[in-house]
């Protein structure tokens, strides 16, 4: 063989070489790779976003399993990676990056080498960034700080006051004067109960408050007293009714009615009254119905607790392809803002945009809820309850339901086999279309719409047969599904199923998984609702102090009551907020200690009138110098006239609605259930709809019960001061205050005094009351001369009526200094 015969022979044999081989130069991650994902892929794959669960920035993630179930990359195997294979796609939808154009095939042959090569990456170049938020304040643990020094130690009467002076202090800021007993005496009975106090009552604490007693213990009395009261629970229930937006229907297309959820508000109600401890209070929403009971009343108000979980939103009126995946993102939403104050639903599609929550622990908290089996309170396609469960023992149910037991069993397996069988379609058809001609899109999808009306055929059936089950007293409330870990949903989508997450709690949060031993056998929300209820837990008793806190002064510490993420603003007094937490998880978790703590703070005390000076330098009163004004709420008005009137019905709701029984049931998109079914109970016994809000509530800021409620707007406008004018409603009890002024025989500054205390809580001052004796002679005399006014003393009724308006109008009425 010559030479270049030789040579030729050789260059052959080094072309043949793998490309990691002799005569070609190793890739390099940092000089070759690296510069790759930085400039194409960090914006949505580094350190601050992580798509899909993956990060370029870090070997381990491009190693692991990502949300769709995949790893990035497979060493030595460029055909099996993810990565090459969506570089590479001519789908919009999977190809990567979305939006840039597509990487150069010289780049994508590149990254292959370094895969086949092994993807070599040493750790000096996996640049590991910390965890945007994981500093943040609200994931650290609680402290337990110590309460600082004061200038003035003569102010403050508890550690509260000492937290409050010392930082308002350090601003260079006066205090405004303690509020005046009858003043104190308003704020605390609305605050407690949401009713004013009585005449009587306001002289009896201003006369306590002169005695030997002294003012603090007055006032410490003052709200034991109140807190004693069953008006407390119903006023306290309807604060968490805000936040969990308890409502009467489903939110459905239909709104179907829910004659049962009643129950769940009485026992929000007589939670508050019992002083149930809060982290067991959390526990028994969650999951009361796997926590043991030794009776079946306990079993009962335990399993009604779950009514928490059960009022989740419903939507969409089929019973084929129903969207229970937003039911149960309704549920994690609720979850997070009420007890965590974090924005956890933000995960669903995509790791959380701020907050250290991903995708796959998302779906993580996701599989607690579906192993659970909610209740089905109908729909369109389905006018019946399915799935509720029974208030009386079990043996009892099952002897009711034996003989139709077997067909419904049957029935319920064929609409389910159904339903899977159109899931399973659903997916395929989603999968193939991308790569099927129009013909073949028409044919899969009319495959699709027969087995869809196929289910929705079987689903009638079994409606029509439910209907015929006996009816018997059941609770709208959760139970223990078939237990399974979720899939993450791809962009959110259950038709895109991507890896399976297991049951966990948020790393940020502890991270716990369930033991294998519980995952296989049960949804796992006992240990979830004690994750949540734990001292250990960073979030859950900080969050409710500063609700406490928040429904008291206005504004919570945190002024963003269901948001203590990143993008939630910081507390005021963040030593304060943790001494709270703390000192409320030493109590037993106990809300009526923490209304004490609180309501006998000097801070709580003072009064609402305004420093100039203070008024330039912090006029968003975020160091506490005065206490703020605060406008009643919608239930507190509606109360306070029909008690003035004489006409509130103290008495609870202790039974349902005279909702139509189910077999008269024919809700529709378009005709919604719509009914009212008014009383004259207090406010909070109220029917609530979710799609059609009644118009007094829409005027004084009423809760949406479509959505945690955090705070209640306190809005200012042509309308409300209308609604004192003009609505019949305050008319009536305005005539009817008046006949109960007219029942005694007594002069009319006597009476005026009456009107004036019961209304404002105070006496009227010598000028008003020489102006309102001018009103009620004018009004007595344009009376008389009515042709309409029958006799005298229905004249003297106008007139009283009508200071009685000019009364409630006054802004000293709805707003409470």
């Amino acid at each position: 063989m010559n030479w270049i015969c030789f040579i030729v022979t050789i260059a052959g044999l080094i072309a043949a070489l793998p490309a990691s081989g002799f005569g070609r130069e190793p890739i390099d991650f940092g000089r070759d790779v690296q510069p790759l994902f930085e400039r194409h892929c960090s914006d949505c794959h580094g350190a601050e976003e992580r798509n899909g669960g993956l990060r370029l920035d870090i070997r381990a993630t491009l190693l692991a399993e990502a949300d769709s179930g995949r790893a990035a990359i497979v060493p030595g195997e460029p055909g099996k990676s993810e990565l090459i294979q969506r570089l590479r796609s001519t789908d919009p939808g999977e190809r990567m990056p979305p939006e840039d154009e597509p990487l150069g095939e010289d780049a994508i042959a590149l990254l292959e080498r370094w895969i086949a090569e092994g993807a070599v990456w040493s750790e000096a170049e996996s640049v590991e960034v910390q965890e945007v938020g994981r500093e943040h304040w609200s994931f650290q643990p609680i402290r337990d700080p110590q309460p600082p020094s004061v200038g003035n130690e003569s102010w403050p009467r508890n550690t509260i006051d000492r937290f409050i002076q010392s930082r308002r202090e350090s601003a260079g800021l006066q205090v405004v004067p303690d509020a005046d007993p009858r003043t104190l005496i308003r704020r605390a009975s609305y605050g407690l109960t949401g009713l004013p106090p009585t005449p009587d009552e306001v002289r009896e604490f201003v006369a306590a408050t002169q005695s030997r007693v002294g003012p603090e213990v007055a006032f410490a009395e003052l709200v034991d007293r109140l807190l004693s009261r069953p008006a407390y629970g119903e006023r306290w229930g309807r604060h968490w009714m805000d936040w969990v937006r308890y409502a009467d229907t489903a939110g459905d297309n239909s709104d179907f009615p829910i004659p049962q959820a009643f129950l769940y508000r009485n026992y929000i109600i007589d939670a508050f009254n019992d002083d149930l401890p809060y982290d067991r209070f959390l526990t028994e929403q969650i999951a009361g119905d796997l926590l043991p009971a030794e009776t079946q009343e306990q079993r009962n108000r335990q399993n009604i607790a779950t009514g928490y979980l059960a009022m989740a939103r419903r939507f969409g009126s089929l019973v084929e392809r129903y969207p229970w995946h937003l039911t149960i993102e309704d549920t994690i939403d609720n979850l997070g803002r009420t007890t965590l104050g974090l924005t956890l639903a933000c995960a669903r599609c995509h790791d959380h945009k701020f907050d250290p929550i991903s995708t796959r622990e998302y779906y993580g908290l996701y599989g607690f809820f579906a192993s659970t089996r909610y209740p089905f309170p109908g729909i369109e396609l389905f006018q019946t309850q399915k799935d509720f469960v029974p208030l009386i023992p079990a043996d009892q149910a099952a002897e009711a339901w034996q003989p139709y037991q077997a067909k419904t069993e049957e029935l319920t397996a064929e609409l389910e086999r159904l339903l899977d069988q159109c899931e399973r379609q659903a997916r395929d058809n989603t999968v193939k279309a991308v790569r099927a001609t129009l013909a073949e899109q028409r044919r899969m999808g009319d495959e699709l719409d027969a087995m869809l009306l196929r289910a929705r055929k079987a689903g009638t059936v079994l409606a029509n047969h439910l209907k015929q089950v006996p009816q018997l007293p059941t609770a709208y409330a959760v139970q223990e599904g078939a237990a399974h870990n979720s899939r993450i949903q791809i962009k959110g989508e259950p038709e895109r199923p991507g890896g399976e997450a297991p049951r966990q709690f948020p790393e940020i949060l502890g991270g716990q998984r369930l033991p294998e031993d519980v995952a296989a056998s049960s949804s796992g929300r006992l240990q979830l609702a004690r994750w949540i209820a734990s001292s250990e837990n960073p979030l859950t008793a900080r969050v409710i102090v500063n609700r406490v806190w928040q429904r008291h002064f206005g504004t919570g510490l945190v002024p963003t009551a269901s948001d203590f993420g990143l993008r939630g603003e910081p507390p005021t007094h963040p030593e304060l907020l943790d001494w709270l937490a703390t000192e409320f998880i030493r109590s037993g978790w106990s809300i009526k200690h923490l209304h004490r703590l609180i309501m006998n703070a000097r801070t709580y005390q003072l009064s609402s009138e305004d420093l100039p000076e203070n008024l330039t330098r912090d006029p968003q009163n975020h160091w506490y110098w005065k206490f703020d004004r605060q406008r009643l709420d919608a239930e507190s008005i509606r109360d306070t006239l029909l008690l003035i009137a004489g006409t509130l019905d103290t008495t609870p709701q202790s039974a349902p609605y005279p909702i139509p029984p189910q077999e008269e049931w024919k809700y529709t998109q378009h005709h919604p259930f719509k009914d009212e079914y008014p009383n004259l109970k207090r406010s909070v016994y109220g029917m609530t709809k979710r799609l059609t809000a009644e118009p007094y509530y829409q005027t004084f800021d009423g809760p949406d019960p479509n959505v945690c409620t955090s705070d209640r707007d306190q809005s200012v406008t042509a309308l409300q001061a209308l609604y004192f004018t003009n609505d019949e409603f305050v008319h009536q009890q305005a005539e009817r205050f008046a006949q109960r002024l007219l029942e005694e025989p007594v002069p009319d500054e006597q009476r005026l005094r009456h009107a004036v205390e019961t209304i404002l809580c105070r006496p009227p001052t010598p000028e008003e009351t020489a102006l309102l004796q001018t009103h009620l002679a004018a009004v007595r005399k344009r009376a008389i001369g009515d042709p309409e006014v029958a006799s005298e003393p229905e004249a003297e009724r106008e007139a009283w009526s009508s200071l009685t308006r000019s009364l409630l109008r006054l802004n000293e009425f709805v707003y409470i200094d």
